[in-house]
């Protein structure tokens, strides 16, 4: 299994999208809490940025984000996947209600493309 398909299907089964309207955030994180939490900002969506928890992902896949062979290939997965169209059209609704929300990516799964 390539390192996309690993690091695809977790973040489908595992992984949620958290919008926090006062800081302006949308946070993709895993759904578990974890000892060691890295974030990593992917970019912004308006005035939100947008931030990428890899947390207890690296503890089960035994990935490091920053690791020099992987890196490349797992920022290149993320901002990929923020810059779909889909995904920036469901950004733009979560900035513009500007209300709280948290959702699991398997329950919104076809505003991605995963």
């Amino acid at each position: 299994m390539s390192l996309n398909n690993v690091i695809k299907t977790y973040v489908k089964e595992y992984y949620e999208i958290i919008y926090n309207p006062i800081e302006k955030q949308i946070i993709l994180s895993d759904e578990f809490e974890s000892n060691s939490n890295y974030t990593i900002e992917l970019g912004q969506h308006k005035k939100a940025k947008i931030i990428l928890v890899w947390g207890k992902i690296e503890e089960v896949t035994g990935m490091q984000y920053h690791h020099k062979h992987l890196q490349s290939e797992l920022s290149s997965f993320f901002i990929e996947l923020i810059r779909n169209k889909k995904s920036k059209d469901f950004f733009k609704i979560l900035v513009e209600e500007n209300l709280s929300v948290k959702l699991k990516f398997s329950e919104i799964i076809d505003e991605f493309p995963l």
